[in-house]
């Protein structure tokens, strides 16, 4: 690796833009264009190297710690899991078919990170361990992440470890459409092992599987990530090349990952916002966008007082269809859109291990969006947002804004 980093030709420093100068610090427009190639970049290798090395986007949503909640940690460092585990994850998209609607785990920030071989020393590089063509609910993997979700009634190894062994991207999509016809099962996959000590043919291979497989699956999953697990790097030492949010609601927090980055690390990153793509056949776009963050809104301590899961017969969905019933807290029933995301999550956090949850789990943000639908729709001259309780059915299929607030909160 060393002789890597030796000959590639250093980046230019230009004036950081958005907020703070720095006679060191690359320009937001420089930032901007080295993010547009990599996702421009459509190579099937790096030369020797898998296409992650030097092309596409390795992308992580972020939460913020809530000291309000005694939490405390910083985005760009390993989560207790990630240190138990040994890796991380991050997902990866690019122009050429590989792609998502938003960031994932319920967020509008986080960070990019620096592929290989636009790493300098000092910086450290952090590897591929495996990859996912889609969410594969890694954090309840063995092997590092990479290996049989406990989740799932199969018993599953890195995909060129299966018998029979899976070594294309045509193996990867009959497998997986052969359990997860019913939608019902997304969480079961295979990831191609990326790992030294394999060769690097290997490595390109698992890689351009991966790419495939994700290219053939993504209309029908372009609601779900990508998932990568990487190689955890040391505190403070994430080759981050940029932080960035989707929408103006991350804005702030991006600011402020931003401005704790350089506190701990003295290191400037700057800001870019990335417009993730509407439809599967679309493209993200990105940009610098200069502008003074809006004022901090006041957190809830608590966003929900109560939630239990009841069985309640639907015209839509039949009788005994399981629903989550949530009792907002005062606060949480006033929240604007800034914190949608923060009640979400607290749910989230919740229940997301619960059997009713799991099962539908493939309807990616139809629960987010029924509970935004509640705080957003009135009918009939009253707020939804002040029933006494809101009623949010996981088999409920995920539909835009505006078909959800049509159909009364209740898509079907």
């Amino acid at each position: 690796m060393k002789k890597r980093l030796n000959r590639i030709v250093p980046i230019l420093v230009l004036p950081l833009c958005l907020h703070m100068t720095s006679a060191n610090a690359e320009s937001c427009e420089e930032t901007l264009k080295q993010v547009e190639s990599l996702y421009n970049k459509t190579v099937d290798s790096c030369g020797k190297d898998p296409a992650s090395d030097c092309s596409g986007l390795l992308i992580r949503g972020t939460h913020r710690a809530d000291p309000a909640k005694g939490q405390q940690w910083d985005v760009w460092n390993p989560s207790p899991k990630a240190r138990e585990l040994g890796t991380f994850a991050a997902s990866w998209m690019r122009t050429d078919g590989i792609s998502y609607e938003d960031p994932g785990m319920s967020t509008q920030n986080g960070y990019i990170i620096k592929p290989i071989d636009l790493v300098r020393e000092p910086e450290t590089p952090v590897h591929v361990y495996c990859a996912f063509p889609n969410d594969a609910w890694t954090d309840f993997r063995d092997d590092r992440g990479c290996g049989n979700n406990r989740n799932t009634s199969q018993t599953e190894a890195v995909c060129q470890a299966m018998a029979p062994p899976i070594t294309s991207s045509k193996a990867w999509v009959a497998h997986f459409t052969r359990f997860n016809n019913d939608r019902k099962q997304d969480q079961l996959q295979c990831g191609f092992n990326m790992r030294k000590p394999m060769s690097s043919q290997d490595r390109v291979s698992a890689f351009q599987n991966f790419m495939g497989a994700r290219q053939v699956i993504n209309t029908r999953e372009f609601q779900t990530q990508t998932e990568l697990r990487l190689g955890n790097p040391k505190d403070d030492e994430l080759p981050i090349l940029a932080f960035f949010y989707s929408d103006q609601r991350g804005l702030n927090d991006a600011l402020a990952n931003q401005r704790d980055y350089k506190n701990k690390t003295g290191k400037d990153r700057n800001i870019v916002k990335i417009d993730f793509p509407r439809t599967p056949t679309s493209k993200a776009s990105f940009s610098c966008i200069q502008t003074a963050p809006a004022p901090t809104q006041q957190f809830c301590d608590k966003y929900i007082e109560s939630s239990s899961w009841v069985q309640r017969d639907d015209p839509k969905l039949g009788p005994k269809t399981w629903s989550l019933e949530v009792v907002p807290t005062a606060c949480g029933r006033a929240i604007k859109d800034d914190q949608t995301d923060r009640m979400f999550a607290e749910l989230y956090n919740k229940h997301k291990d619960d059997e009713q949850w799991r099962q539908y789990s493939v309807n990616g943000g139809s629960l987010r969006r029924q509970l935004v639908c509640h705080l957003a729709a009135s009918y009939d001259g009253k707020p939804v947002r002040n029933k006494p309780e809101w009623n949010l059915e996981p088999a409920r299929p995920y539909v835009d804004q505006a078909t959800a607030v049509a159909q009364r909160c209740n898509p079907y």
